[in-house]
């Protein structure tokens, strides 16, 4: 995104591995930069410490009125600062852990294997888009929630609507729209019985943290709206880079023991999450030698911050052996994603069931990109494998 116009890189002018030239710019100076966003304008963090101080120092604040989102709604976490935000995270803490992770993950492969029997039936030149980086993530954020397929496909659709609005009272109508959808849902759990999570955030069991209906509505809205689309995306992703790059792919097949470092790599590597929730700055304060003002939106850039040399050596270069170092794919401080460890799960076993069951796929025709406002990924991924 450029910092003087709404105008997104044309997918044909950019590298689908790079970040975008005018991030790269910000971070290159070591300074702040700045656009306008719905006419509103908006700082750009770039480098590491940057962001981490944004992301992480109370004088940039989730909770302060800000003109982008002026309905600050109940167990919205995100938009909550600490001590507020921790009453909701406790919430959910348990069903988010690495532990409760990996008991999902026999499902999550018979899951993966059933995306990849349909996609064997409709043979080369399948997308993969469609039938596998985004059905698999459904499929188990599904079963996370509670949800049935056609309850899972209707937020979908309604989240879709507001991601891909273009001025400011389309997002407020949609989202005013989502919002009352996901409150009768939460509303039909609380008369059920269930021991998935929408049913654990509508109990109101003894010795448990309680919630109403319009806060355990906030929380979990909040939930789908920083994992869902962003999760599809990167398991898209995350095949282009190993379809794409053969010689990273054939060092994953040869030491499978590398998959957490090849997973932790393309998060790092891949720009998917290229801006962060804006803060607002509560106070004046100088930062690279640029002003802030009190009230000012302040965006962390959170895949420029991936590419940061002080942090990553030769950055741009995508290796799966690469030893880990504490990416900024699911943010940083208090609000990095609690569904981290589900993502890294999906991005694994996607990768590595899609590989051992066609061995010899490959990609067939060009890539086109999907652009959005925040999140950037392949729209479409035509492989075929065998003779043909």
């Amino acid at each position: 995104m450029s910092p003087d116009t709404h105008d997104e890189t044309t997918a044909t002018s950019r590298c689908p591995f790079a970040i975008q030239d005018a991030h790269r710019a910000i971070l290159e100076s070591g300074t702040v930069g700045s656009f306008d966003l719905f006419g509103i304008k908006h700082w750009l963090v770039a480098a590491a410490e940057d962001v981490k101080l944004v992301t992480n120092d109370p004088r940039f604040s989730s909770a302060a009125p800000s003109e982008m989102l002026p309905d600050r709604r109940p167990g919205w976490f995100s938009g909550m600062d600490l001590p507020e935000h921790s009453r909701y995270r406790q919430k959910i803490a348990g069903d988010f852990t690495l532990r409760a992770a990996r008991k999902q993950e026999d499902f999550v492969v018979e899951a993966a294997d059933s995306c990849l029997d349909d996609i064997e039936v409709a043979g080369p030149g399948t997308d993969l888009i469609p039938g596998y980086a985004k059905r698999l993530p459904s499929l188990v954020i599904n079963a996370l929630y509670g949800l049935t397929l056609e309850e899972g496909e209707v937020l979908e659709a309604r989240m879709r609507g507001i991601t891909g609005s273009v001025d400011l009272d389309s997002v407020k109508t949609l989202t005013d729209d989502f919002f009352a959808h996901a409150l009768e849902l939460v509303r039909a759990k609380r008369d059920e019985q269930g021991d998935d999570l929408l049913h654990r955030l509508a109990s109101t069991s003894d010795g448990e943290i309680s919630l109403s209906d319009d806060e355990a509505t906030g929380v979990f809205a909040t939930l789908l709206f920083a994992g869902h689309d962003s999760v599809q995306q990167m398991v898209g992703y995350s095949l282009y880079a190993l379809l794409s790059h053969p010689e990273q792919q054939a060092a994953l097949r040869a030491r499978p023991e590398l998959i957490d470092n090849a997973v932790e790599e393309m998060l790092r590597f891949l720009p998917v999450n290229q801006m962060g929730v804006p803060r607002v700055c509560v106070g004046d304060i100088d930062l690279q030698g640029v002003r802030i003002s009190a009230g000012d939106n302040v965006i962390p850039l959170y895949s420029t911050a991936n590419r940061d040399a002080a942090v990553f050596p030769d950055p741009d270069a995508f290796d799966v052996t690469r030893p880990p170092e504490g990416n900024f794919a699911f943010g940083h401080g208090i609000h990095k994603c609690p569904g981290q460890h589900v993502a890294r799960l999906l991005i694994k076993v996607a990768c590595l069931r899609l590989f051992e069951r066609f061995p010899d796929i490959r990609l067939t025709g060009d890539v086109p990109m999907n652009e959005g406002l925040g999140l950037f990924s392949p729209a479409e991924l035509r492989v075929t494998w065998g003779t043909e």
